[in-house]
This record gives C-alpha cells, sequence and structure tokens, in this order.
C-alpha cells in the first residue's frame, strides 16, 4: 500500500523538474526574466511559459476566443499583470481569468468586436483581492454596463483607463463606492453629459478630446459639497468649451489644463477661487483668445502658466494692464508666451516682477530689435527661447542681467553678424546649450570672432554644423560658417586700403588712356546704354531676363515662409537655376520695407505672388497686391505668376485681391498627386517672356 503514493510523489516531483524546464517559445515570444511578450498575426492559443514569468502581454494575434480552458497554459505562472492588445478577441468566456489569484494589473485593449458586458461578467467572476490597475481603452465601447465595476474590490483599485472608446456619458455612480480610486483616465471619447456622485478620493482625472462644451462644475448636494474634494489634477483640453465656469468645487486643486477649447476671454478672478492652484495650462484657447482681463490671474500661489499659441495681442494691452498683468505670480518658475503678440519693448513691463522664473518661451512673439531694458533681472533663469522670430541684433547689455541662463535658443531669426561683444563673458561661463542656427549670417570680417568660437567652444551648440550657413555675399550663399576662413589680405585694413588706393590710381590712368584713344567707341557704346536705358523704361519691348538681376521678386507672408524656403525657393534656384528675390533674405537691413520693396522690384523681371488665407489677412501683403496690379498694369498679366496654397475664404477675400485673381490666371498648388504638373507650369511661366504692349523701334 506504502508503494502507490511513493510512485505518486516521485510523479509529482519529475512533473515539477521538467516544467521547470520550459523554454520561451521563441516562435511567438520574448521572455526576459518576469516578462513575457508574445506577438504576431500565427498567435492563435495561448503558448506555455517558463515558470519564472510574472507579467504576460498578448500583442497583434489571432487569439479569437478566450477561455478557462484556452487559457490553461498559463495557470502553471503566477501572473500579476496580464494584457491583450488588438487580438481579434470576439468572445471572452466567464470564466476566463477565474484561476488567477493574484493579478495586479488587468489590460484589455484595442479590442473593438468584443463587448463591454463580457468583460463585465470576467470581473465578475475573477478575484480581484490583489488588482489595483484596469486598462479597458480604445475598444468603441459606446456605453458601460451600470454593474461593470461591482465585483471589483473597492478598496484596492487605484487606477481605471477608459481612454479612446466611444463613450457619450460619464456616470461618476460607477466609481463612488471605490475608496482607493486615484486616477481615472477618460479622454479620446465622445462625452458630452458627466452624471455626479462623490468619488472623495480621486486625485486626477483626465477628460480630454470630448465633446464637453459647458464648464462642469462637479458640486453635488444642491451646489454645497464637492464631488471630487481631494482631486489635484484636472484635464478639459481639446473640447468644446466657451465659458470657463465656477472652481468653489475644487478645494484641492493644483493642477488645471484648458488647452485648445473655445475660450474667447478670461475675466477677472477668473481662478480666484483655485486657492491651491500652482499649474494652469491655457494653450491654443481661443483661437484667438480676445481679451484679458486685468486680474485674470490673480493667484499667488501660481508656479507654471502656459498661454502658448493663444494669438492673442499683448501689444495692444495698455501700459497699466501689461505692468499688472504677472504683478500677482511673483511665484512663477514657467512661463509660455509662444505664439503670441509681443513687441520687444513691452516685455520688461509684463515680466518685471517675475524674479523666481526659470523657464521663459518667446518663440514666434514677433521681436525685432531687443533694446537694453528688454529683460529686467531675473536672477534664477536658466532657459530662454526665442526662436522664430524677426529679431536681427540686440544692445550690447541686453543679456546683462541674465547671467544664471544655461539654454539660449535664438534659431530661425535674421541675425546676421555675431562678435565678441554680443554675449557677456558671465553669460558665456554659464551657459550650456545655446541655438543660432538657420539665420541670415554674413560671411565677412566682422564674423572671424564668431566663426573661430564656433570651432572652439565647449557649449552644445544646436543644429550645429549644418544650419549655421552663410547668406551673403552672393560668392558665400550657402557655405558653412565651419568652412569660411577669409584670408589674412581680405581681413587687414591697412593692406586693403593702400591695395585699393593703388588699383584706383591704375584703373583712372587706364580709363584715361582708353578714352583718349578710343574717343568714337565711347560714344558708341554711350548711345547703347541708352538704348537699354529706354528699353528698361518700357520704350523697348522686354522680351527676357537678362537686363534683371532677379528671375522673379517673390511676395508671401510669414505664415507661408517655411514652405517658401523649403519648398518653392530650394525647387527654383537649387534644381532650376532661378534666382528669387526672398525679403527675409534679400532685403537691406536698416531701410524701410517700402524702400526695399521699390527697389528690388524693379531688379526683378517678374512677381510671383503666394496666396493664402494668412496672406489676405496680412496688412503689408494687401499693400504689396497695390503694388502688384500697377506692374500688371504697365506689362500685361504675363508679369505676373499667382500660386494659390489653399482656398481664401470669403471673410478673408478684399476687393483688390479679388480683381487680381478674376484678371490673372493662377496655379493652383497641390501636394501629392498633381505637385510634378505644378513645379512643370511655375518653371515653364517663369520663362515665357513679358508681353509689352506695342512701341516704336529707335
Amino acid at each position: 500500500m506504502t508503494f502507490i503514493p511513493i510512485c505518486l510523489l516521485l510523479s509529482v516531483i519529475v512533473y515539477v523538474a521538467r516544467s521547470d524546464d520550459i523554454k520561451c517559445p521563441v516562435q511567438f515570444c520574448k521572455c526576459t526574466n518576469f516578462e513575457a511578450i508574445c506577438s504576431g498575426k500565427y498567435l492563435t492559443y495561448i503558448p506555455r511559459l517558463p515558470r519564472n514569468i510574472r507579467k504576460v502581454t498578448f500583442l497583434n494575434g489571432n487569439i479569437t476566443t478566450l477561455s478557462g480552458g484556452k487559457i490553461t497554459n498559463l495557470t502553471f505562472n503566477v501572473i500579476e499583470i496580464l494584457r491583450f492588445i488588438n487580438n481579434n478577441i470576439v468572445r471572452l468566456e466567464p470564466d476566463a481569468f477565474s484561476t488567477f489569484m493574484r493579478i495586479k494589473a488587468l489590460t484589455i485593449s484595442s479590442e473593438p468586436a468584443l463587448l463591454a458586458k463580457d468583460v463585465m461578467n470576467v470581473l465578475n467572476n475573477m478575484k480581484t483581492e490583489h488588482l489595483k490597475s484596469l486598462n479597458i481603452s480604445d475598444n468603441n465601447w459606446g456605453y458601460l454596463p451600470n454593474d461593470m465595476f461591482k465585483s471589483i474590490k473597492k478598496d484596492r483599485i487605484h487606477y481605471i483607463n477608459l481612454k479612446k472608446n466611444s463613450l457619450r456619458l460619464l456616470n461618476l455612480t460607477w466609481f463612488s463606492n471605490m475608496p482607493a480610486l486615484r486616477f481615472l483616465k477618460v479622454s479620446f471619447n465622445k462625452i458630452a453629459t458627466i452624471l455626479l456622485d462623490s468619488v472623495p478620493n480621486l486625485k486626477s482625472l483626465n477628460l480630454d478630446s470630448n465633446v464637453i462644451t459647458n464648464f462642469p462644475k462637479f458640486c453635488i448636494n444642491h451646489g454645497n459639497k464637492s464631488a471630487l474634494p481631494n482631486l489635484r489634477q484636472l484635464s478639459l483640453s481639446n473640447n468644446r468649451i466657451e465659458h470657463i465656469g465656477e472652481f468653489r468645487c475644487f478645494p484641492r486643486l493644483f493642477s488645471l489644463k484648458m488647452d485648445d477649447n473655445s475660450i474667447e476671454r478670461i475675466d477677472y478672478n477668473t481662478f480666484a477661487e483655485l486657492k491651491k492652484l500652482t499649474n494652469l495650462s491655457l494653450q491654443a484657447t481661443g483661437k484667438p483668445l480676445k481679451k484679458i482681463e486685468d486680474g485674470a490671474f490673480n493667484f499667488p500661489l501660481l508656479k507654471m502658466l502656459s498661454l502658448r499659441n493663444c494669438r492673442f495681442h499683448f501689444d495692444r494691452l495698455s501700459l497699466l494692464a501689461q505692468r499688472s498683468m504677472m504683478s500677482n505670480c511673483k511665484d512663477i518658475r514657467f512661463l509660455d508666451l509662444s505664439w503670441n503678440y509681443i513687441k520687444s519693448n513691452i516685455l520688461r513691463r509684463m515680466i518685471s516682477q517675475l524674479q523666481k522664473l526659470r523657464y521663459l518661451n518667446l518663440e514666434n512673439t514677433r521681436l525685432t530689435f531687443l533694446p537694453s531694458n528688454a529683460f529686467p533681472e531675473l536672477p534664477v533663469i536658466e532657459t530662454l527661447i526665442m526662436r522664430m522670430n524677426r529679431i536681427y541684433g540686440w544692445n550690447i547689455d541686453v543679456f546683462a542681467h541674465l547671467t544664471s541662463l544655461q539654454y539660449l535658443d535664438l534659431r530661425h531669426n535674421l541675425i546676421k553678424i555675431i562678435n565678441e561683444s554680443s554675449f557677456p563673458t558671465t553669460l558665456l561661463e554659464n551657459l550650456k546649450t545655446i541655438g543660432l542656427g538657420t539665420n541670415q549670417f554674413a560671411c565677412t570680417c566682422e564674423q572671424i570672432w564668431f566663426v573661430n568660437w564656433l570651432r572652439h567652444t565647449n557649449i552644445t551648440l544646436l543644429e550645429y554644423p549644418k544650419q549655421y550657413f552663410c547668406t551673403t555675399p552672393d560668392n558665400y550663399e550657402g557655405k558653412l560658417l565651419k568652412d569660411f576662413k577669409p584670408s589674412y589680405l581680405s581681413c587687414n585694413p591697412i593692406v586693403t586700403i593702400v591695395t585699393s588706393t593703388t588699383a584706383f590710381v591704375c584703373l583712372c590712368v587706364l580709363i584715361m588712356t582708353i578714352f583718349l584713344k578710343c574717343n568714337t567707341n565711347i560714344k558708341n557704346l554711350l548711345y547703347l546704354l541708352k538704348v537699354n536705358q529706354f528699353r528698361r523704361q518700357g520704350y523697348l519691348p522686354i522680351l527676357n531676363s537678362e537686363d534683371y538681376q532677379y528671375h522673379a521678386f517673390v511676395v508671401y507672408c510669414d505664415e507661408n515662409r517655411m514652405w517658401v524656403h523649403n519648398d518653392f525657393v530650394k525647387k527654383l534656384e537649387n534644381e532650376e537655376g532661378f534666382k528669387l528675390c526672398i525679403h527675409h533674405r534679400d532685403f537691406d537691413v536698416g531701410e524701410s520695407i517700402s524702400g526695399n520693396v521699390d527697389k528690388y522690384l524693379k531688379k526683378s523681371w517678374k512677381v510671383v505672388v503666394i496666396i493664402s488665407n494668412a496672406f489676405a489677412k496680412s496688412e503689408w501683403c494687401q499693400w504689396e497686391v497695390d503694388i502688384i496690379q500697377e506692374r500688371r498694369r504697365r506689362q500685361g498679366r504675363n508679369a505676373l505668376l499667382l500660386v494659390m496654397l489653399e482656398n481664401v475664404t470669403s471673410k478673408n477675400m478684399t476687393s483688390p485681391l479679388r480683381t487680381l485673381l478674376d484678371s490673372t490666371p493662377h496655379l493652383r498648388y497641390n501636394n501629392g498627386i498633381g505637385e510634378n504638373l505644378f513645379w512643370s507650369a511655375v518653371i515653364a511661366d517663369l520663362r515665357q517672356p513679358v508681353g509689352q504692349p506695342p512701341v516704336s523701334e529707335l
């Protein structure tokens, strides 16, 4: 009788020994110490895994049905984290996970054919004593059963993810009996309605990318109690909220995100009831944001404020409003004002009281020349971003008060010369990263210090050397600064003066000699020059571009600059050999815009107009349209080439622009199919002779 138990014991020992030798099924899975990731379209079953595996992920498989029997191979492991993502599951049996005793995190995601009711039945039949995290996202569920979470141990679960479904309703009653719930994600759904109930310990709620139109108050019991009394973080970005509501039922909220909504104004004391708010993000709100009342940011604990891409005109505020806007935010550390309208002369008024500021973003804020008082004393500032502006220079002491700066970004501006006095020594000693690429660098003798500094500095240079190149003079255009090595003679003033004087004397002697011996020929040459002058004035037809410095003058607005520079100019100049006049590159610094336009139009054979909605809204561009109309009346429609980047809406269409479009054929740019035809038409048009009205020959 004792023989049989001994045999059974030996069998168990052999079985356990063999099970310890289970290898990772490498045709489907990758295994590490405690984790296995199994994937592939041929994965149709649950394979056996090594005994040490605790975390399992099934990804992009073809497991259509899950039941207790089909998942038996996992019962030999102590599974703590189980994830099914995009496995074409259409049926989930109630007993599928009933044998798992220690699951801490469960994910069933990207299974659009699976019913929410099946997941509810699985949760009702599994052991949830240890379950802390539940992710049932991206399943395209339009609703959840009211009993979806009733079987979950309420004092354990602390994280639920329902994002990327198609839920139209959020019922907080589903979570009201979960005292341990801390984090709830319901973003990227279609939620328009929220049914309130108390979720007492919830700390983070994410409602991004829904269709909420009215700001939820989260007050219950006739407004006398907060539904979320311990909420710390609330995110409502990318909804349809037009008006900011009341905040009195958020007693502990410290982070609020409302990016990309339709809020057009921020009124006085809007956030005053948020006594503990430290982080506020209102990026891309309003489109554009039209009004900020004085005292709108009247809360002293604020540490982070982002108004990025609100397109707000800070330059239109009164002097008092500019000074007082941030006056109560003296504790602010992070400030993002990029993609708004700020002039250099108002910067100091806006940030003069932010002595604790560490990060300041002024990207694309229309900054030009930086005066001495542009920046106040900011003793702890570490990051300053001013890329994509129109900065062409600054006073010698503009950075004198920013000695703690470690990161400075001045890329994509109009800087031509950087010399030894551009940055104070105290700044360069502390600086760790600097960006100066994609500027309008002039490769002249004035640039020698900067070129040498680039080669020897220990500071990290963003995009160096690729984006550090010469734009002037013409013989150095496109040359990398690292390859610019001017000679001693070209940069020595004394040698240059002596050489120039000698050459001038020799030239004068030569001219006098030629004049005395070739008097008749000189008269003929003067006559030919006169004929050429008459041709330029319209007395003779102009049939080609030989008499002009540029093939075409390109008219465009700043919003289309990237396409013009990266696509249009690159294609026509680098590949087809045209020479275009681009105002960001070719205009003379220091001369007025109107003077530059008049000067370079006369040097250009034709005019190319890049038309878009931004172009139609620009006052400068409309002024240029009036000038272009005069060119068309004198030289005919072949003197113009109109390029439509997009359809101009009726509200942006002006009378002069409509007249120009009606009287002149235009080309429409299409990216992808038809793009080659577009470029062929542009090239042919630029090479077509200008049709002058008939005139008499001399």
